[in-house]
């Protein structure tokens, strides 16, 4: 996909999203590094590889440590 055509896109998912707090979370990760974005990705890319797509978590304690660390 294009990379304008994936920004829409994402765009179009972010304003669906209506829960303060995820969306709190997405600001938190949009104002890091590009490096600790791809850590986070890398970390959340891991959990589906080993399965857990089914299972909902909250990556907020992720977000907030490496916001912490920055």
């Amino acid at each position: 996909m294009e990379a304008p055509k994936l920004k829409i896109a994402l765009l179009k998912r972010i304003i669906e999203i209506n829960d303060l707090e995820l969306l709190k979370s997405l600001e938190s990760l949009f104002n890091t590094s590009d490096k600790n974005i791809s850590k986070f990705l890398e970390l959340a890319n891991e959990k589906l590889l080993q399965g857990n797509e089914n299972e909902t978590e909250d990556f907020t304690a992720y977000i907030k440590e490496w916001v912490k660390n920055m």
